[in-house]
């Protein structure tokens, strides 16, 4: 049976869905039903009062306009804070209304699509955050989709897989995506670093201060300031650049007429590109992606959220002195993890390097094995489990397993964090 490979992007204002459609061969967004055209599902919930029925999207609207029920919105941002919202005498944590939610967002393209299988799936926000993860986690626990099916991404990362798998033609040099929503206005800018092998493309992400409120769109001079602040945007960011095309996407650009001298400028000798969904796409290509064996993206990719160097140790193994990456740049450091099995060799120090992409300058991690029992040489076996607390933050954890039955091991570790 045909399985379905989603990227879903939640937001404090919109969460968007996209598929992969095998008819089509690619990406395709989804709206919470058809009557609703717009593929832009409000992130809001709403419990029916007496009732333990609880509504999303236009529905929670209707449900909360209608008096009908309470509703919550800014899931996110509660999620950040670890916030609470009391209904109808109840306490819900943050964690509690985002699992409802998400759990009834999955459920979108299960229904609408017919196929009650995840093979994989992509979850984009703005910024990956703890709270984020472990609740999306439960969610798709308590739905049995398995974890290796599920994986989670930050906007740039999505903006880098979605520019990535359109024609090359359209970011060989650069590429640039104004996102304007209720949350802000953000710059982002992919650029292909030539001259290494293998190729690597960057994406730089910048929250404007320049950012305003969508509500200013709805007067005629609203609309003129908000040209005017993008347009003054887009001839600092853009000047002096070899920008290929220009995406916009976010609620602001859902209809934009109104950004006359901004579309002007930005769209000069440039291809230029609006529509929703920008970030769900990304993340459903990313989805894809997992399912392969071998990466249809040659490229080491570098953004927020993906490690800019290689982690690594010298061992020697059958005679030979070999490189053992634990984690190769440009890795998503939520899901670079690596183990080793290791025999010391006339050594108490474990030394781990840190190379930058590009060739920079190298430094050496080092951790002292001193506290273990002291045995002959070669009788002390260790396991080494590296992890990423966040982009430059790698935990390493040593333990003692001894040597068999003869040295057996004590199971003492030794764990250290560092920057990198």
């Amino acid at each position: 049976m045909q399985e379905l490979v989603l990227g879903i992007d939640i937001c404090d204002d919109y969460s968007q869905i996209s598929y992969y459609n095998p008819q089509t061969f690619d990406v395709e967004n989804i709206g919470l039903t058809d009557e609703e055209g717009s593929c832009m599902v409000p992130t809001v919930i709403c419990k029916e009062k007496g009732t333990n029925s609880w509504f999303i999207g236009e529905e929670a609207y209707r449900c909360a306009l209608y008096g009908r029920g309470t509703m919550v919105d800014k899931l996110v941002k509660l999620a950040n804070k670890n916030g609470t919202a009391t209904i109808e005498g109840v306490k819900y944590t943050a964690e509690d209304l985002l699992r409802f939610f998400i759990r009834q967002l999955l459920e979108i393209p299960i229904s609408r699509l017919g196929v009650g299988e995840i093979a994989a799936v992509v979850f984009a926000f703005q910024n990956k955050s703890g709270n984020l993860m472990d609740t999306i986690i439960q969610v798709t626990d308590e739905m049995r989709i398995s974890r290796d099916r599920v994986h989670m991404a930050n906007h740039a990362e999505a903006y880098l897989f979605y520019v990535i798998s359109q024609k090359k033609e359209l970011w060989i040099n650069q590429s640039c995506l104004f996102d304007l929503s209720e949350t802000g206005l953000h710059y982002y800018e992919l650029n292909v670093i030539r001259g290494r092998r293998p190729q690597v493309v960057e994406v730089r992400h910048e929250e404007l201060e320049e950012g305003f409120s969508l509500e200013i769109l709805e007067t005629d001079a609203g609309k003129k300031l908000g040209d005017t602040i993008l347009t003054s945007c887009a001839e600092r960011l853009l000047q002096k650049k070899i920008v290929t095309s220009v995406f916009l996407t976010g609620k602001g650009f859902e209809e934009s007429g109104w950004a006359i001298g901004f579309l002007k400028f930005a769209c000069n000798k440039r291809r230029a590109f609006a529509g929703a969904g920008l970030f769900a796409k990304g993340a459903a290509y990313m989805a894809c992606d997992t399912l392969q064996e071998t990466s249809s993206y040659p490229y080491v990719c570098l953004c927020e959220g993906r490690l800019s160097s290689t982690v690594s140790m010298q061992v020697n193994h059958e005679g030979r002195e070999r490189q053992l990456v634990l984690a190769p740049a440009g890795s998503d450091w939520y899901e670079a993890k690596a183990s080793a099995s290791l025999i010391l060799d006339n050594t108490n120090l474990l030394e781990f390097m840190v190379t930058p992409v590009g060739g920079g300058r190298q430094t050496k991690l080092s951790i002292s094995l001193d506290e273990f029992p002291a045995r002959p040489n070669k009788t002390t076996r260790v396991e080494v489990i590296a992890a990423f607390l966040s982009e430059s933050e790698i935990s390493i954890r040593v333990i003692d397993r001894g040597f068999g039955e003869f040295f057996p091991g004590t199971g003492q570790m030794i764990r250290q964090d560092f920057q990198i």
